[in-house]
């Protein structure tokens, strides 16, 4: 696995996190917080978490190894391979359409029952969700396309499909301003299509064209039985894993208006770091694990090295989100619509969600080795304890607490099934677990302690300084990074080294 992919991906997850900054941005001072911005984000949003339990969590993680398998065995056979799973997720993806399409009252008051209170915002959102929703068919087949491509080893397309979408939205939002909503709705799809033509055009470019693949399934009979085998296992534990999103934003429909928005742009700055590192690296980590699947010690090296690229970046992360929170909520949202209590309550949704960054980074490495080791029912195992505890949780805090108490299920949720993860690692694959280090403790005081210089030299600007909001986050932020690369660099972190080189994992 080659840190130059990493870079790739990172870098393209970057554009596209500035790129959705910008949409956000604009969103926040057009559409600010309120009943009107949770319905456009209730349909914005359903057919993303939908594209998470197909595209991301199922489909990615179990096609990837059987289809490596399948082009070691048979190159043809493996072009069919890509075909029938293609067709079969566009026919699944279709038939999910159409029910929503014809049972959307129904769906909305079941995930969205705060809306029922407001007749003109439950309208709202059944009329944006029939527009929004066939994004999903282009998204899902998109990823199973890209995946063809990642590994092919070609990762650049791949990760910078998201950009073109957020430059589409961004086109709307700056056109329509105030009145974006639908235009918002329509430039999903334009960008859905769009997306994956140009897929289809790379492709070609490999000699691997559209087919239905019909004649080889025979032949692939066994390889299909496993796929669909796996993937029902993965299903169930990506959509237990979602489900938690659902039930955040049904609690978040009944705390009020504006709910589900201050969620939303929350969890947008927390997923800027985990996108950049943990995506990243899984992404590239798990055609590595399934390429050398019977190397343990390999296996466990690259796993080793991934986990302190995520302690590397996690932990000065949520330090520095945790002090900054307010400031960057201000900075990147508080304008316009979006007033000073929308980014009060954000900010400290924001401050809870930085404790459970590290955690949702390695969660999400955790899942990469049980896939690429083809054992997703242990994913799936942890997801379920996780989702009844956010369940529990929201039902006792949603009333007392609100978004703050919804914030709160879902951190405590995501560290749960991390440690559940590392249980059934540790008692189902033992020989791999001796060869892992989880906990560093070296590296990891090397770590910390760079952090603890970095927030010093943060807090420290922070009297110092006296321009603009913009400025003062900026020169922060700017200064903290380099203190603390610096103090990394004196300790001798190998890992910077490895950044710098751009070395290749062994």
């Amino acid at each position: 696995m080659k840190i130059s992919n990493f870079s790739k991906i990172s870098s393209n997850i970057f554009g596209s996190r500035v790129t959705g900054f910008i949409r956000d941005i604009l969103f926040a001072n057009y559409l600010g917080a309120n009943l009107m911005s949770d319905a456009f984000l209730f349909a914005y949003k359903l057919p993303n978490l939908f594209r998470r339990i197909f595209a991301e969590g199922s489909m990615n993680s179990v096609f990837i190894p059987l289809y490596i398998n399948q082009e070691n065995l048979d190159s043809k056979t493996a072009n069919d391979f890509i075909w029938i799973i293609f067709n079969f997720f566009f026919v699944i993806t279709l038939i999910i359409t159409l029910f929503i399409f014809f049972f959307s009252e129904q769906v909305i008051s079941i995930l969205a029952p705060g809306f029922l209170l407001n007749d003109s915002q439950f309208l709202f959102a059944n009329q944006l969700l029939s527009i929004t929703f066939p994004f999903l068919v282009f998204v899902t087949l998109s990823s199973v396309l890209s995946s063809v491509l990642n590994v092919k080893g070609k990762f650049f397309l791949p990760s910078f499909l998201s950009v073109i979408l957020n430059i589409f939205m961004i086109i709307a939002l700056v056109f329509f301003k105030s009145n974006s909503h639908f235009a918002l709705a329509w430039s999903m799809i334009i960008a859905g299509f769009t997306q994956l033509i140009i897929l289809f055009i790379n492709l070609g470019t490999i000699k691997i064209f559209w087919s239905i693949g019909l004649k080889s399934i025979k032949v692939l009979s066994i390889q299909l039985k496993k796929f669909f085998k796996r993937f029902l296992f993965s299903l169930l534990g990506s959509g237990i894993v979602q489900l938690n999103i659902f039930i955040s934003m049904l609690f978040a429909s009944l705390v009020g208006g504006g709910s589900i928005s201050q969620i939303y742009y929350a969890d947008r700055i927390i997923d800027l770091p985990f996108a950049l590192i943990a995506v990243a690296m899984s992404f590239t980590l798990l055609p590595y694990l399934s390429k050398n699947i019977t190397d343990e010690n390999k296996n466990s090296k690259a796993f080793n090295e991934t986990v302190i690229f995520c302690f590397l970046f996690a932990i000065p992360s949520a330090f520095a989100i945790f002090i900054l929170s307010e400031d960057i909520i201000k900075a990147l949202f508080g304008r316009g619509e979006f007033d000073n209590e929308d980014v009060l309550i954000t900010s400290k949704i924001l401050l809870i969600y930085s404790f459970s960054l590290p955690g949702y980074m390695l969660a999400r490495i955790f899942n990469q080795v049980f896939y690429s080791y083809e054992k997703v029912e242990y994913p799936v195992k942890a997801a379920v304890p996780s989702f009844l505890c956010n369940l529990i949780l929201c039902f006792i805090l949603y009333r007392p607490l609100g978004v703050l108490g919804l914030a709160t299920s879902g951190a405590v949720s995501i560290w749960l099934n991390l440690f559940i993860q590392i249980f059934y690692l540790r008692k189902n694959f033992t020989s791999f677990y001796k060869k892992l280090l989880i906990l560093d403790y070296k590296k990891l005081q090397k770590i910390l302690f760079s952090t603890f210089i970095m927030i010093i030299s943060i807090l420290f600007v922070e009297k110092v300084l006296n321009l603009n909001i913009y400025l003062n986050l900026l020169i922060q932020i700017f200064i903290g990074l380099i203190i603390y690369f610096l103090i990394l660099n004196l300790l001798k972190l190998n890992e910077i080294k490895l950044i710098l080189q751009l070395k290749k994992f062994n």
